[in-house]
C-alpha cells in the first residue's frame, strides 16, 4: 500500500509538535537536506541535525504549535502553508527570551522518497518575526 506523501508530512509535523523525536526521525531519510534562504540559517544535511534543529526551536518556544493550513501534493513534492504560534521563552540564536508570542505563517516544500522526507525547503518572513518578538523595530514613517 502506498502512503500519500501529504500524510507523511502531516505525521512529521504532528510528531514535532508532540516532541516525539523518535517518530519524527523515523519519517526522515538519514541524509535529509533542509534549505532556507533566511539569514543565519545553517543548512541541515542529515536527520540528526534536523531533529536537533527542532529541539532547539522547542527550547526557544516551549509551547510552539505548527498547524497545517493547506497542502498540495504533486509527484514526489508536497507544498504546505503552515501556521506557527509560540511564546519565546528561550534564546533564539543571539536574541534573549522576550516572553512575546510569535504568530506567523510560513511556506515549506517537502520532497518525499520511499515514504520518507528526503529534502525540505523552508521560507518565512524573519523581519516580521523579529518585530513581533520585540527584537527589532522599524524606523518611524516620515511621510
Amino acid at each position: 500500500m502506498v502512503v500519500a506523501k501529504k500524510l507523511i508530512v502531516e505525521q512529521f509535523i504532528r510528531a514535532t509538535n508532540e516532541q516525539d523525536w523518535e517518530r519524527a526521525k523515523s519519517l526522515l531519510h538519514e541524509n535529509v537536506q533542509r534549505h532556507s534562504s533566511t539569514h543565519g540559517m545553517e543548512p541541515v544535511s542529515n536527520s540528526e541535525e534536523l531533529i536537533e534543529f527542532h529541539k532547539q526551536e522547542v527550547l526557544a518556544f516551549p509551547d510552539l504549535k505548527e498547524t497545517v493550513l493547506f497542502m498540495v501534493e504533486e509527484g514526489d513534492k508536497v507544498a504546505a502553508r503552515i501556521h506557527f504560534r509560540g511564546t519565546q521563552l528561550g534564546h533564539l540564536g543571539d536574541f534573549r527570551p522576550s516572553g512575546k508570542v510569535l504568530d506567523a505563517c510560513f511556506h515549506c516544500f517537502f520532497k518525499v522518497i520511499d515514504e520518507k522526507i528526503a529534502e525540505i525547503w523552508v521560507e518565512y518572513d524573519q523581519l516580521n518575526g523579529l518585530i513581533q518578538l520585540g527584537h527589532y523595530s522599524l524606523p518611524p514613517n516620515k511621510n
